[in-house]
């Protein structure tokens, strides 16, 4: 008996329909444009439930011969639009209305698979190549510091806190494969140029679930642009202030089987200095080169291949001066390398199977070279080189409509070896994780995970984590999760000896900091000591509990509200603290454990379409963080602080402020608006950190006094940008237009003055 396989048929109608639709052309094109009359290139077409017909780069279709039934007319960041058959006939145009918020925005980072922002029952947000040329930032670090509940810390360089955990506990993706090369723990986002983004992924709360022990805070994904048929080519250049230069190319090459995109940036900056009273500058010159390419294709109907191959390299130099009777001069010179290859298979069997091979294989490695400029002789040399290979395999089976079920396995091996250390020093992994993507009810989602790793260090752990959502509404919808995580202390905490040229700073594990900042005393470089290293102690392994909550709510079509409340409880949190302050006005940095840590806070965005031009946006983050076992030492009247007359007195439960380098306010407002006159845009955006405690200055080792506090500030950032109808991208525009400094943040320069150009040459083969 013939039968007929409903896919299948589903399949063919489609390409039939679009055929036919394709054969109408003369019947006169139709563009989906936005609210300005922009095409929107994206844009997609369904007709009757049938596969989506895509527009051309102009944003055009074929006019389609409908008789009944309806049409979709939708984009990614767009209100999608029906309209009847006689309503498509008589429109030249389809205008669709910008979403307020990015609901609709695809996320890897959270799942592991594709979902949408409103589909997920957790803290996500996304920032698309828009939001991230508004910011107008060359590095990553400068896009991050603009975001809610983000703070950029000067920890051994560009750090990120996020919920109040430092950027040891962030995992940083790159196209979803994580990145190496923390300095004791610290990911450098200076090192990311910003050129090759395409959109960043927030993740906020522990996934330690699917990601493991570097993802109890949350994850940072970073997409880079994906590959296109034709040939294009985009050349750019970026200058600002402190003589930053920041030239790139972009090349994309294609067919309709095969797709490359490669990439160069370039960039060069002099540095800059907050303390021209002494000799040495805060950030030294510095040069780094990135290069990239990323090759995709079919092998055929069921295999796909991916390529992802990525090198940084950067060079500085620096000069400081030792103090005391006889004052000598140091030479820095530093550099850092960076290498990766990622290798992607995928294999589709059926509609509901898929298979995913990776492999990733990283090289960091650095080299600190410090010499007294009088004769050449060593001063201090360091080099530090890091491999990291994983091997995964992932299997998503979609069971039905409602179940989703993710199976993955694989073994990691990394190795370190550095100057300071004895032996080359290596640890390897197994895990294996589950996941399950369940839709009971259409107004019900819920994700569960579970991962298992055996590791040669850490020992072997299970980290659990649930999320549901319920939507009361199609306005409305409320979130929670709750996960576990572990995390103990490595070889790079307890013996890293590690020197920073291009900015200056110290790095000392907790087993050297004592040794290293005796070292740094004898040679005049400490201008004083903040935390005794004596007092640090040994490091014990952490474990942490986390729940987060909240809401998304649309009232309507101009308003988007999003809140998420959490608490992270932390046993034996491993903390990054500045132990010394340099006479250049950069750190020393060390580590050590805190009992009983609980982070909690509120965080808060509201966006408001106030007309087609304006949109305004205000950010809120509320950060409670404090030490458990400090507060019931307070309590029982056993910690004590002396003032400024020497007197010794108690410390109150009012005076203790919490964890060091915490803002317990910080928000952002920004205002974009489209001027139709001279069709530019223009983003002013106000950011606030509130104040925070910096360093224990009457040596009780806690934050309890208002001279231990760095003063809160605001930064005032504007940009303007222009697409020409050549498409040739013009910016420009000012960060910290108030000039404020902040003397404990070495990473703030003060105002900053920037412009820059695009110039996009497309399909020039066909050309």
């Amino acid at each position: 008996m013939f039968r007929i396989n409903p896919n299948k048929f589903k399949l063919l109608f489609s390409l039939l329909f679009t055929l036919v639709g394709l054969a109408w052309a003369g019947d006169g094109a139709k563009k989906i444009l936005d609210a300005q009359g922009n095409p929107i290139p994206h844009a997609l077409i369904k007709v009757n439930g049938t596969a989506p017909i895509p527009v051309n780069d102009k944003g055009e279709i074929p006019a389609i011969p409908v008789q009944e039934g309806e049409i979709l007319v939708f984009a990614m960041g767009f209100e999608t639009k029906k309209l009847s058959p006689e309503e498509w006939r008589q429109a030249d145009a389809v205008v669709l209305k910008e979403k307020t918020g990015t609901l609709q925005e695809v996320v890897v980072a959270a799942t592991r698979t594709d979902r949408t922002v409103e589909d997920l029952p957790m803290p996500v947000t996304v920032l698309n190549s828009e939001k991230i040329q508004q910011t107008g930032g060359l590095r990553l670090s400068e896009v991050l510091r603009e975001q809610t509940g983000l703070q950029i810390t000067s920890d051994h360089g560009a750090g990120l806190q996020m919920q109040g955990l430092d950027s040891d506990y962030i995992l940083i993706l790159l196209d979803g494969e994580p990145l190496i090369g923390r300095t004791a723990g610290t990911f450098d986002l200076d090192r990311i140029s910003v050129s090759s983004i395409e959109r960043i992924e927030i993740l906020r709360g522990p996934s330690s679930a699917i990601y493991g022990s570097e993802a109890m805070a949350g994850v940072i994904n970073i997409i880079t642009k994906p590959t296109d048929s034709g040939t294009q080519v985009d050349l750019g250049v970026r200058h600002r202030s402190f003589n930053t230069w920041n030239p790139y190319a972009e090349i994309g090459l294609g067919s309709e089987k095969w797709k490359a995109k490669i990439l160069y940036d370039y960039f060069s900056t002099a540095g800059f200095d907050l303390t021209p009273e002494t000799i040495g500058q805060t950030q030294n010159p510095y040069q780094a080169q990135t290069a990239q390419v990323k090759l995709g294709g079919k092998i055929n109907e069921k295999f796909d291949l991916n390529l992802f191959l990525r090198g940084y390299s950067e060079n500085s130099s620096g000069q400081m001066q030792t103090s005391g009777a006889s004052p000598e001069m140091l030479v820095m010179e530093n550099s850092r390398r960076d290498f990766n290859f990622n290798p992607t298979l995928r294999f589709r069997p059926s509609e509901n199977l898929l298979f995913t091979l990776r492999g990733m294989s990283s090289w960091f490695s650095t080299v600190s070279d410090t010499r007294f400029q009088s004769d050449g002789s060593a001063f201090d040399f360091q080099d530090f080189n890091q491999f990291y290979h994983r091997t995964e395999l992932q299997t998503d089976w979609q069971a039905n409509s409602k179940n989703l079920i993710t199976l993955g396995m694989g073994h990691l091996v990394e190795t370190v070896e550095a100057t300071r250390y004895d032996d080359l020093n290596r640890f390897d992994a197994g895990y294996f994780f589950l996941q399950h993507q369940w839709d009971p009810h259409v107004r019900v989602n819920l994700v569960t995970g579970l991962r298992a790793d055996f590791h040669s260090q850490y020992g072997n752990r299970l980290s659990p984590k649930i999320s549901g959502q319920y939507r009361f509404s199609d306005r409305f919808s409320w979130q929670a999760s709750f996960g576990a995580g572990f995390k103990a202390p490595d070889f790079r905490q307890l013996l890293l000896n590690f020197n920073n040229a291009a900015s200056g700073y110290f790095v000392f594990g907790a087993l050297l900091a004592e040794e290293g900042i005796q070292r740094l005393q004898d040679q005049g470089l400490v201008a004083r000591v903040l935390i005794q290293p004596e007092t640090l102690g040994e490091l014990t392994a952490e474990n942490s509990v986390a729940i987060n909550t909240g809401f998304r709510w649309k009232p309507n079509t101009q308003w988007l509200i999003q809140v998420n409340a959490y608490r992270n409880n932390i046993d034996n949190l491993i903390e990054t603290a500045p132990i010394a302050q340099l006479v250049t006005g950069q750190n020393a940095f060390s580590y050590f454990n805190i009992r009983q840590v609980v982070t909690q806070g509120v965080e808060a965005d509201i966006s408001f379409q106030a007309t087609p031009n304006l949109n305004l946006s205000l950010g809120y983050a509320f950060l409670d963080s404090y030490d458990k076992d400090v507060l019931d030492r307070i309590e029982a009247g056993e910690v004590f602080k002396r003032d400024n007359q020497n007197r010794t007195t108690r410390v109150e439960r009012s005076d203790y402020g919490g964890l060091f380098n915490r803002s317990r306010h910080s928000g952002n407002f920004k205002i974009n608006y489209r001027e139709n006159w001279t069709g530019t845009d223009w983003a002013l955006r106000a950011i606030y950190r509130g104040r925070f405690g910096f360093a224990d200055l009457n040596g009780n080792l806690i934050l309890d006094d208002d001279q231990e506090y760095a003063e809160g500030w605001v930064s005032l950032n504007l940009t303007v940008t222009k697409t020409l109808s050549s498409g040739i991208f013009l910016e420009a525009g000012a960060t910290n237009l108030l000039g404020t400094l902040t003397p404990q943040q070495p990473n703030n320069p003060g105002r900053v003055v920037f412009a820059g150009l695009r110039i996009p040459f497309a399909n020039l083969i066909q050309k």
